[in-house]
């Protein structure tokens, strides 16, 4: 338990890692998070559960390696395992058919967006999604909304990339 079964740096210092963990997988809901260690006496580290897979019991995890643990995480290859994951944390996002929702997500926060914006269209919303970040190599998950969005705003903030300016 707890092995990475799969990574995929899908910005610069940006991971997404497929944990196996059955448990979590099947209770997780959208809007909750774990909280994992690496090792003894390591940093307890808190992040968002961007998806899951009940059947195949992993856990979708995004980071940034920023600071030690994370950038310790970063190093971690497919096979290693973390010491603890402990989750589903939180109280879930309250989901219902609102009509139309919008979800803003900037840089790294984009990755909190992509499991609410999912239950919210599993709910009947029409979802329309705006998203960005510094530069057009660090949009994150701009596939996997344009997926689930029926309209989806990308903003840089250099111009490099869609519209030009904050998300905001």
């Amino acid at each position: 338990m707890n092995e990475i079964v799969s990574k995929e740096e899908i910005a610069a210092n940006t991971y997404r890692y497929k944990i196996q963990h059955p448990k979590i997988a099947k209770k997780r809901k959208a809007g909750q998070f774990v909280i994992l260690r690496l090792h003894e006496g390591g940093e307890r580290v808190p992040l968002t559960i961007v998806d899951s897979d009940p059947v195949a019991g992993t856990v979708t995890l995004i980071f940034q390696a920023v600071g030690h643990s994370t950038r310790e995480l970063a190093q971690m290859e497919v096979g290693d395992s973390l010491m603890d994951l402990a989750g589903p944390l939180g109280k879930p996002t309250h989901l219902e058919n609102f009509g139309t929702c919008c979800v803003v997500g900037g840089g790294y926060g984009t990755a909190p967006v992509l499991p609410i914006a999912a239950a919210l269209k599993d709910a009947g919303n029409d979802i329309i999604g705006i998203i960005g970040a510094r530069t057009k190599d660090l949009v994150i998950l701009e596939q996997e909304l344009g997926a689930i969005c029926s309209r989806l705003e990308v903003a840089t903030d250099d111009g490099s990339y869609g519209h030009k300016g904050f998300v905001t």
